[in-house]
């Protein structure tokens, strides 16, 4: 609880009904709130072309955290996924130790608006303005980094790999009995 973790998601998955998963990964994505930053389909359908030229898409898509599990639940009750890679990084202390220096920024700002109201050089006052500049822009670039980690936290990344297949390709190791049983219904 209160951790800040990034979440990223490789999934590599096949599937028969290839214009429909699509689809269907589209509509979830949008109906979860999420959007797609990237998506790629090449190839042709394997149905409409004589020769088989296997249909590919590439989608990476960003899927708000806590939604995640439940989408990837209903990616892997519609296709065959064959590999699935997660990683999760613990921004935490980055984002805590950001929040410190803020503060601790903001507080010597403070300090150095009242210290120009009470100014009666032009020197002091120069330098006073060259300080708070330099304030600003440490504090505009941690704010950046802060909305960064946020993003990041509140919608993780998922990439997806999809191929369109006539036959499922095993995910689990086939005993002898499955492969020649394969073998010989692909043979016939």
């Amino acid at each position: 609880a209160g951790r800040k973790l990034i979440r990223n998601v490789d999934l590599w998955a096949e599937t028969e009904d290839f214009e429909g998963l699509l689809r269907s990964i589209h509509e979830q994505v949008s109906s979860l709130s999420g959007y797609v930053e990237q998506s790629d389909v090449s190839g042709s359908s394997i149905q409409r072309d004589s020769r088989p030229s296997r249909r590919h898409a590439s989608i990476t898509a960003r899927i708000p955290a806590d939604q995640l599990d439940s989408f990837l639940q209903v990616v892997e009750d519609q296709a065959n996924v064959t590999e699935r890679s997660e990683t999760a990084t613990d921004v935490t202390l980055q984002y805590s130790d950001l929040e410190s220096r803020k503060k601790t920024l903001t507080t010597e700002q403070e300090r150095i608006w009242a210290l120009l109201e009470k100014a009666d050089t032009l020197e002091a006052v120069i330098a006073l303005e060259e300080r708070l500049s330099e304030i600003r822009y440490q504090l505009e670039s941690m704010e950046s980094q802060l909305r960064l980690y946020d993003n990041q936290v509140e919608y993780s990344i998922l990439r997806l790999d999809l191929s369109e297949v006539t036959n499922y390709s095993p995910t689990e190791p086939q005993t002898i009995w499955q492969r020649i049983r394969t073998g010989f219904v692909e043979n016939t």
